[in-house]
């Protein structure tokens, strides 16, 4: 006997001496794979051919298959997988498994069991079809499927199932291997759902490995950069631009190389030369602990966000209207200016312009004409400066203008020359031919200033002394502008004040008919005592009423007291005079004008023969169509028009055929000199006579002494207003004079 075979017997506890046949042991050891586990009739010849009893076969059957079970239990524990032994019925007849709690039912309620003692449909007829078609191919079959473990937990399984030649009790046997892949299916899930995130993202993604070669690059790239994907694997980040500009600096790369991640803007052109604006995020990153690092390029394309913040940034620091820099690229402008003149020897100027009478043109025209005027004037200055010097546009018809490298003072004469030159051409806007002048003031730094602030401050007040001086003018800025500048700053505020609080009063000054030397009309005048100054004179504070824009609220109020007078005159039993009030150009040309006075009359019970507006022919020549309406819708209510310093402006023939005026003012300026300037004689003379042929009256104002009284008289002018026949006085005083007349009227 074989010294190996009977020391295993002997390791089994049998006595090889018992078996008198070599041979039967050899039959013994090719079937003990299959060791009592065939038919009855088999284990039957099997014994009698080994010539030992059932008893002594029993027992070594159940030692070889202990040593069996051993060994695959080891094996079992050594994986994380499940294994189920089953006959062609579907019984189990085994289970190995080294996470019992992972089974859904324990095992000793498996074995011996049939699948359908385990299962409910649908898995029950999953596993049934599995089974048959593993004995039918004879193969491998797999499956996967979601069940709960024994915690109750769902998970994912992978069944593979296999017909084996071991037979029991005759019938066929399959083995079964179960694996959790709940974990890599999600692993799985979660790859492909990254994967076509990636695909479908709109951001540009690149890889790089440890060369800073593109071993990866999403459909994205594509777009952005124009390349094809597979044109540039294996390559350098330089095939994704031009060969002009790169993706990645040196310095960003330093970056990447110490930090790990950069971040940042840069401007490449693509292949094609097109020019784009990239936003990168760039992280390194170590897929592996033994591998080497890799890059990862995220590609944003912010070219239409870029073109969008710099179009941004031009509305913030530009005018939308004329496109010139606004105040906030202007301040700048001039401080960098102001720091450049006081390091070098050269000076700088700043103009400040406002273009004289716009906002009558505005008015009248309407704001899409002034506008276009605004940008006609923008365009017009711009071709009259040199490149390196600043226009810029302050608001409403305000520009500024900066000027460095000047050496000579005749430089800014010059430029200042040129520029009102360039104005007094004509401005064609559509149909309408429009002239404007400007009033320029000028400051020279750093000489007149050391802040822009202060530099502002005195170009802004010598060009308010231009406007003083007639406008169409220049001035250069002064110690003695300054102090003019504070008087104008100071009565501003004074207006404000003196509207809210009770600093206004009117007198009356009267006008006396020449034929009858009767008392037929006053003319409302306003007066402001200002507490802790006294009477401020009206030449003082009505222009600078009407720059302030409260020349309306102030006329308002005139109105307003005008009534409340004629209505007390009435209920003192006087009988009131017409009463003659000035109207200023900036009301005539309101279209609310007509619905104001109405209302104002209606409130007060004022008849509007009691009531005379005195305007300048100025204001109906610049705004003909709207003082057109308004004149009329006046003079339909009652109210007579009169034309004040008739002949000191530009005096025309058609408006005063055109429009319903009553009388005709002579300025004073003209009666003044009446007896010593033929010239003002005849003045006055034909302006009575040309007053008579349109069917007007002839009103003169400031007649001081009796000669000129008789030389009216005897000219046929018809009203007279002056110190000769009266100052003017209050309320009282006229009712005074009212009440005289009357009780000489009657023969008292």
């Amino acid at each position: 006997m074989h010294r190996l075979l009977k020391r295993q017997l002997k390791k089994l506890g049998l006595d090889a001496e018992r078996v008198p046949d070599q041979e039967q042991w050899q039959r013994f050891l090719s079937l003990v794979d299959e060791a009592y586990a065939q038919s009855d009739q088999d284990r039957y010849t099997l014994e009698r051919s080994l010539s030992i009893s059932s008893e002594e076969m029993q027992a070594l059957y159940q030692r070889l298959k202990s040593s069996s079970e051993a060994r695959m239990s080891a094996i079992a524990k050594a994986f994380p997988d499940m294994i189920f032994f089953q006959d062609e019925e579907g019984r189990y007849l085994d289970v190995l498994t080294s996470r019992p709690e992972e089974l859904y039912v324990p095992p000793e309620k498996i074995i011996g069991r049939t699948m359908e003692d385990i299962f409910d449909e649908p898995l029950l007829g999953l596993f049934r079809k599995l089974l048959a078609d593993a004995l039918n191919s004879g193969r491998l079959q797999q499956i996967e499927y979601q069940m709960p473990n024994g915690k109750g937990e769902l998970r994912m399984y992978e069944a593979r199932m296999v017909p084996m030649e071991f037979r029991d009790e005759g019938k066929r046997s399959l083995l079964t291997v179960v694996r959790d892949v709940t974990d890599i299916r999600r692993e799985e899930t979660r790859g492909h759902l990254v994967a076509k995130a990636v695909s479908a993202a709109r951001e540009g993604i690149v890889i790089l490995d440890e060369k800073k070669h593109i071993v990866s690059a999403n459909p994205a790239v594509e777009s952005i950069c124009q390349v094809a994907v597979t044109e540039i694997l294996g390559k350098g980040l330089s095939v994704l631009c031009g060969a002009e500009t790169q993706l990645l600096e040196d310095a960003a790369w330093r970056i990447l190389d110490t930090q790990g991640r950069w971040h940042g803007e840069v401007q490449i052109c693509r292949v094609d030369g097109t020019p784009v604006s990239l936003w990168l995020n760039v992280d390194r990153v170590n897929p592996e602990s033994d591998m080497p690092p890799h890059y990862v390029i995220l590609l944003n394309d912010i070219t239409e966000l870029h073109a969008s913040r710099q179009e941004l940034e031009r509305l913030a620091t530009h005018d939308y209207l004329t496109g010139l820099p606004n105040r906030i690229l202007f301040q700048d402008r001039l401080e960098q200016a102001l720091a450049r003149t006081q390091r070098s020897t050269c000076s700088g100027a700043l103009f400040f312009m406002d273009l004289d009478r716009f906002k009558i043109i505005n008015d009248s025209l309407g704001h899409q004409v002034g506008d276009r005027l605004l940008q006609a004037v923008a365009n017009r200055l711009s071709a009259h400066i040199r490149p390196a010097d600043t226009l810029a546009r302050m608001g409403g018809d305000e520009f500024t203008l900066i000027v460095e490298d000047l050496r000579r003072p005749e430089d800014i004469v010059q430029l200042l020359e040129k520029l009102q030159e360039a104005f007094r051409r004509p401005f064609r806007v559509g149909q309408h031919e429009l002239r404007t002048t400007a009033s320029i003031g000028v400051s020279i730094f750093p000489r007149d200033g050391r802040t822009t602030d202060e530099l502002i401050k005195n170009a802004d007040t010598a060009m308010y002394a231009a406007k003083e001086s007639g406008r169409d003018q220049y001035r250069f800025f002064t110690e003695r502008l300054t102090l003019s500048a504070y008087s104008y700053f100071d009565t501003e505020q004074g207006l404000h004040k003196a509207l809210a609080g009770d600093e206004f009063y009117l007198v009356y000054q009267p006008q006396y008919e020449l034929s009858s030397g009767q008392l037929v009309g006053v003319e409302a005048l306003l007066r402001w005592h200002r507490p802790g100054q006294g009477l401020i004179s009206p030449s003082t504070f009505i222009p600078m009423a009407e720059m302030a824009g409260l020349i309306a609220p102030l006329g308002a109020w005139v109105r307003e007291a005008v009534c409340k007078q004629i209505v007390a005159w009435q209920e003192a039993g006087v009988l009131p005079p017409k009463v003659a009030i000035n109207l200023s150009s900036r009301e005539l040309v309101k279209p609310g004008l007509n619905a104001s006075v109405a209302s104002l009359l209606a409130r007060y019970r004022v008849s509007a023969e009691l009531i005379e507006f005195e305007i300048t022919e100025s204001v109906i020549i610049e705004r003909g169509d709207v003082a057109y309406q308004n004149l009329f819708g006046l003079t339909e209510m009652g109210i007579e028009l009169a034309i004040d310093d008739f002949g000191t402006g530009h005096s025309s023939l058609v408006n005063l055929k055109r429009f319903p005026l009553a009388s005709l003012k002579i300025d004073r300026s003209f009666v003044r000199d009446l007896l010593v300037d033929e010239n003002d004689e005849a003045i006055v003379r034909a302006t009575i006579v040309l007053a008579r042929s349109f069917g007007m009256k002839t009103v003169a104002e400031g007649v001081e002494n009796h000669q000129q009284l008789a030389f009216l008289r005897e000219a046929g002018c018809d009203r007279v207003q002056g110190f000769v026949c009266g100052k003017p006085m209050s309320a009282a005083g006229i009712a005074r004079l009212l009440e005289k007349a009357a009780a000489a009227g009657s023969g008292e």
